[in-house]
């Protein structure tokens, strides 16, 4: 090993020293002063620890402190890292439902995308798009060359849904897929239904995929008078070709990407589109920014409506929240007026809709959006589905609903907690700050608890005989907690009849506690 080696093993132990330090005083609740002077020593904020990936930002944001989250995020803290489960500091902000901390993050990364993509535009970079919501990926998922010369293939599932089927590796990929129906049906309704022109309507669809949205255009009372169709993928466009596509009355399927027509004579003497959709693959929001650049051209007049599907960092509440507010202002740039509505498919099919194929939405509200050019602006979901309550949103419960033990669940939770906090106290009066509080017995039953770094405590209570349930704990944490709650920003924590409202979350629960060796 040289002299230099031995220079920069030193300056990143003492970096990874300070690191360590920051994310510990800020865990600790140390005053604000007192984590400033632990940055103002060269503690970096970029640092995250090996055992969870939590950085100060995620600790700050663990401990609700929003004056501090404001602080390291104007010093340059990163907003989108994200730990060892995947979960950024915003993520963290979500689960406790502190709102005031969240929107601090989400708004340090719509001011750092919206500025890294005017740089990168005053660059001339080809893709101004920054934010990095998978990893930069030259398959068929991130290439869109690579996607066209790739084999899709169309399949029914064990539930009988149609899947658009890309083949990445080992990896099976939903390209479209059967559940995204309630979207589409949705989207048409109200781009069409109550459309001015409903009588003479011109559209414009790119991307075919399973045909689920075109397929809709054509079942509307009056058929569109004009209806063109982008589609570049040659096993897209041969399923359409099997399906009478290109012989349908006033449908013109245009073979190619959207980039290589929107200036095509084909498309401008049409003379504007009344209804405008995209729904593509393996484009990023770069290209999608690209696109809504295009619009004025697109559009007949001030009554078009336009929509798109929007997966945008759809597997992450905070990079959707980013993305779906950036793309609000890149709309308004090219004088588009907007409305989001949110479009609850958390109940199609069932929770494994996907199969064997890869998630690429995640969340319980797709979010899709409408747009015309005066304003006029129709909602995509009528509200009159908010008076059914969904799984996960909250599921109505008895006004007193009881426990086992004849409380009302808070007044059990509130005991139940009490004897926590209170034992965990003398153990570590006992024992010192090392030891933790795992359980305890009585002739009549064992609690057994675990402790995230974050403050939740999750608690079973057993037959004295069992062992240690700490793993089951552990994995009701990191499994069903996670996926349920912490990535569900709408869950209610806090109802005095379930603690946690949420259907999947108690149903995961209860398999997953069926399945134990100890349950009888």
């Amino acid at each position: 090993m040289t002299e230099t080696d031995d220079y920069i093993d030193t300056d990143v132990q003492e970096l990874t020293d300070l690191g360590e330090l920051l994310v510990a005083s800020i865990i600790s609740d140390e005053p604000i002063e007192a984590v400033q002077a632990i940055i103002d020593s060269g503690a970096p904020l970029w640092y995250q620890n090996d055992a969870e990936g939590m950085s100060a930002l995620h600790a700050a944001a663990y401990m609700q402190n929003t004056e501090l989250v404001k602080m390291l995020i104007a010093q340059g803290a990163i907003w989108n890292a994200v730990d060892n489960l995947k979960n950024t500091a915003g993520d963290i902000s979500l689960s406790y439902n502190d709102l005031a901390t969240y929107t601090i993050i989400r708004d340090a990364g719509i001011r750092s995308e919206l500025l890294l993509s005017l740089l990168s535009s005053k660059a001339t970079i080809e893709n101004p798009s920054t934010l990095v919501l998978k990893e930069a990926d030259s398959s068929a998922m991130g290439s869109t060359d690579a996607f066209l010369s790739s084999k899709l293939t169309y399949v029914k599932d064990e539930y009988d849904q149609d899947i658009c089927l890309l083949k990445v590796g080992n990896e099976e990929v939903g390209v479209m897929m059967g559940w995204e129906q309630d979207i589409m049906e949705k989207t048409v309704q109200a781009l069409c239904v109550d459309h001015p022109i409903a009588e003479d309507l011109k559209v414009l669809n790119i991307g075919f995929g399973l045909g689920i949205i075109d397929t809709l255009f054509q079942s509307l009372p009056t058929r569109p008078s004009r209806h063109v169709i982008i589609e570049p993928h040659p096993d897209v466009l041969q399923y359409m070709k099997d399906r009478g596509w290109y012989e349908k009355p006033g449908v013109t399927v245009l073979e190619g990407k959207w980039q290589d027509y929107l200036h095509s004579d084909i498309i401008l003497n049409i003379g504007g589109f009344d209804v405008v959709y995209t729904d593509t693959f393996s484009e990023d929001y770069g290209d999608l920014h690209q696109f809504f650049e295009q619009l004025p051209d697109l559009l007949a007049g001030p009554a078009s409506r336009i929509s798109f599907f929007n997966g945008l960092g759809a597997t992450n509440a905070l990079f959707y929240d980013v993305y779906t507010h950036i793309s609000e202002l890149h709309l308004c740039d090219v004088g588009i007026d907007i409305e989001w509505t949110d479009v609850d498919v958390s109940v199609e099919l069932n929770k494994d809709r996907w199969g064997n194929s890869r998630n690429y939405f995640s969340l319980p509200f797709p979010r899709d959006t409408l747009s015309s050019g005066t304003g006029i602006v129709v909602a995509v979901n009528d509200m009159s589905m908010q008076s059914t309550v969904t799984p996960l949103l909250q599921t109505p419960v008895p006004a007193a609903a009881l426990t086992s033990t004849g409380l009302a669940f808070d007044e059990e939770a509130k005991l139940v907690y009490g004897v926590i906090l209170s034992l965990r106290n003398v153990v570590k009066k006992i024992s010192g700050r090392d030891e933790q509080f795992v359980n305890y017995r009585t002739s009549a039953y064992k609690l057994h608890v675990y402790e995230t770094v974050s403050g939740y405590k999750f608690v079973m209570l057993s037959d004295p005989t069992v062992e240690s349930l700490r793993s089951v704990l552990r994995e009701i944490y990191i499994k069903p907690f996670l996926e349920y709650v912490v990535r569900n920003p709408l869950v209610k924590m806090d109802s005095r009849e379930y603690g946690v409202d949420n259907e999947y979350f108690r149903t995961s629960i209860d398999r997953l506690v069926r399945g134990q060796p100890a349950f009888s």
